[in-house]
């Protein structure tokens, strides 16, 4: 049986849609909460993938087994009456390439998807990760790679802000370190490509993480996406414009209920 992740439930309970946020690579899913708080009119649910936060381990050994977990925990919630049949899931970078692993795998029926700073080619796209492999994991430090996140026009309090939550909130830096790996193998851009499910991609134009060519890669894929690129941010993009974010996601999620 699949594992049932840890979450916390956020916004209005009453809602007939429901918005299921899933972490990145060293997180948890306390570092998703200042963007699911952007939607109070929605039942919103983080989870913690398995080894993270208050879920239990083992580390997952790739992102399958990442989806797998999440679809269980989706299906349970559902069953309990806590989540609705009216889900739309939201990745941020690792958590992008389990939304798609869902997407592909269709056990769970979805409204939409939701992309952040995210792709499905991450193999592709993540030089710095490239530059990690082969490290022993226990000279792998979450605060070396904090500075990555951001783009040249980042403003210092949300990096600061930024900073703070990635080091308080994050995971274990094993786990962490073996997030950037499993998702820096993820391939599966042709396996999506072509459906039909509507998706709303958001992407930094200087994403470092992921660089932003992933994000017009899958827009090009999906016939039924839309991309918003913001200038002038890197892959912490979701959190330095969260306001126009949320608008455009809210758009979004409008246009497909």
């Amino acid at each position: 049986m699949a594992q049932i992740l840890a979450h916390l439930q956020v916004g209005n309970t009453e809602s007939s849609t429901t918005l299921v946020f899933i972490h990145g690579s060293t997180m948890t899913k306390e570092l998703m909460l200042p963007v699911a708080e952007k939607f109070p009119k929605y039942n919103c649910i983080a989870v913690d993938l398995p080894a993270h936060g208050q879920s239990e381990g083992p580390a997952p050994a790739d992102v399958e087994a990442c989806a797998e977990a999440v679809e269980a925990t989706i299906s349970h919630l559902q069953n309990e009456g806590v989540a609705t049949k009216n889900v739309i899931i939201m990745g941020y970078s690792l958590g992008g390439a389990i939304v798609a692993e869902i997407a592909i795998r269709k056990k769970i029926d979805l409204k939409g998807i939701v992309f952040l700073s995210s792709c499905a080619n991450m193999d592709k796209y993540t030089p710095l990760v490239d530059g990690l492999k082969g490290m022993p994991v226990e000279d792998f430090h979450t605060a070396d790679i904090v500075d990555y996140l951001f783009g040249p026009d980042t403003p210092e309090e949300a990096k600061a802000f930024t900073t703070e939550n990635f080091l308080k909130y994050g995971a274990p830096e094993p786990v962490g370190y073996n997030d950037l790996i499993i998702a820096n193998k993820y391939s599966r851009l042709e396996d999506i490509r072509g459906l039909q499910l509507p998706a709303m991609i958001i992407h930094g134009n200087d994403d470092q993480i992921i660089l932003p060519m992933a994000a017009v890669d899958l827009w090009n894929a999906l016939p039924n996406s839309e991309l918003l690129m913001l200038p002038y941010r890197g892959h912490s993009a979701i959190f330095d414009d969260g306001d126009v974010v949320a608008e455009k996601i809210n758009s979004f999620i409008k246009r497909i209920q």
